[in-house]
């Protein structure tokens, strides 16, 4: 069985949990990390000399870093559909991967602790509307990019699509107010259905 190591509400770790379900995976889960502790010890560091989550071991194979965590979990329990053979459109996915670690993360992230995570008297308003005026523009890129097609990476579900469903899950449900983003909604509103988004990626912020 596979061994899933991290707590539940991580985004990371979420990407994960949803495409075993997507799989029809059975799993175990530990919970480390956050306020469960344990990622700065001996036994995690030789599963991950990083220290973080989440990480995986199935069979002999330990894995890490959530995207790579996808690759190999949709290219040995896969059909093809979720992350394609070819290289065209393996390419398609593998940049919007890429382009969600290196454009969407650092623009989100810094949002999100600040809410979610920074004590109220510490936020610096002025700082955090910058913060939000950033990730918003990256946010109508990714929209204008789903005018085009159904998916993340074309016109199928793919793991570039799991990647995508905690980010955007935390983006419509940021309080602030926020433009319309109606390709963006429709692309959640499509992928909001699947049995693993919703008992996985639809839950309270913390």
């Amino acid at each position: 069985m596979i061994t899933v190591w991290g707590r539940a509400n991580s985004t990371n770790v979420i990407k994960v949990l949803w495409l075993c379900e997507e799989l029809n995976l059975r799993f175990s889960r530990k919970d480390v990390g956050g306020p469960f502790g344990g990622l700065q010890t001996p036994e995690f560091f030789v599963l991950n000399p990083n220290g973080v989550i989440p990480v995986i071991e199935d069979d002999d194979a330990v894995v890490w870093e959530s995207h790579s965590v996808l690759r190999f979990l949709a290219q040995k329990y896969g059909s093809g559909g979720l992350y394609p053979a070819d290289p065209a459109g393996r390419s398609q996915v593998e940049r919007w991967l890429d382009w969600h670690i290196s454009t969407l993360a650092p623009a989100l992230n810094p949002v999100f602790f600040a809410l979610y995570r920074a004590p109220a008297e510490q936020r610096d308003q002025a700082a955090l509307k910058m913060l939000i005026e950033r990730l918003t523009a990256v946010i109508s890129r990714l929209d204008a990019h789903l005018s085009a097609q159904p998916f993340i990476a074309g016109a199928s579900f793919s793991i570039a699509d799991v990647a995508f469903g905690n980010s955007v899950w935390r983006w419509f449900s940021f309080s602030f107010d926020k433009p319309k983003f109606p390709h963006l909604e429709q692309w959640q509103s499509r992928v909001s259905d699947r049995p693993g988004y919703q008992k996985y990626v639809a839950q309270p912020l913390t």
